[in-house]
Formats: structure tokens, C-alpha cells, sequence
């Protein structure tokens, strides 16, 4: 649940910190097969999430790590060694990156809907 950098990522531990994220950038919750009962929070360019039909949503990746506040992830493959997501196959981000999170009107973060990854 912690970033190369040793700062937490567990949105157990992030719920109710204030995260400033780029504009066109989105929370995300990943999981980790290693950390089951954990969600990550990543920063993620919205362009390469699909809309609300599981579509369009660019090749590639961009994320930051929202721990220590390195940017510029250009390949999923990089951030999930970044934010030590132990992955046990080839990294998809269609594998891990799970929910959006969203923030409740008492500003916890919590997780949110799924995200709707279609072929």
C-alpha cells in the first residue's frame, strides 16, 4: 500500500486528506492481488478511462502518484512498479484500475462506481 518513495497510498489512510489533482485527471482505486482488502488511489488522465458505455477510452496511460507527488506515468507497466502494485501477470490497466472514487458531501473519499472496462 505505499509508493517507491514509502508514502501511503491505501484509501484507508487517504479518505480524508485534501488531494490536489491535475485538471483532465480522475481518482482511481486500484487492486493489488496482494493487498485484497485494500484500494490504492492513483490520479489518472480521464482520456484513458472509458465513458459510461465501457468506451473510448485512449490507448496508454497516463498517472501520477498521488503519495509523493511524482508525475508523468506514461506506462501503466512503470506506475504499477511505481506504486509497488505486485501484479503476478503482464499489467493491464484494465485489470487494476477498479472504481472511481468519489467524494462523499462530508469530504470523506470513498469508492465509488465501478469502472466499466468493455472488451
Amino acid at each position: 500500500g505505499f509508493c517507491q518513495a514509502g508514502k501511503d497510498l491505501r484509501l484507508v489512510s487517504l479518505c480524508t486528506e485534501q488531494i490536489d489533482i491535475p485538471a483532465g485527471f480522475l481518482l482511481v482505486g486500484a487492486k493489488s492481488p496482494n493487498l485484497p482488502e485494500h484500494i490504492l488511489v492513483c490520479a489518472v488522465d480521464k482520456r484513458f478511462l472509458p465513458d459510461d458505455q465501457g468506451k473510448n477510452a485512449l490507448l496508454g496511460f497516463s498517472g501520477n502518484c498521488i503519495g509523493c507527488g511524482e508525475r508523468g506515468f506514461r506506462y501503466f507497466t512503470e506506475f504499477s512498479n511505481h506504486i509497488n502494485l505486485k501484479l503476478t501477470t503482464q499489467p493491464k490497466k484494465q485489470k487494476h484500475l477498479k472504481y472511481y472514487l468519489v467524494r462523499s458531501s462530508q469530504g470523506v473519499l470513498s469508492k465509488g462506481p465501478l469502472i466499466c472496462w468493455k472488451g
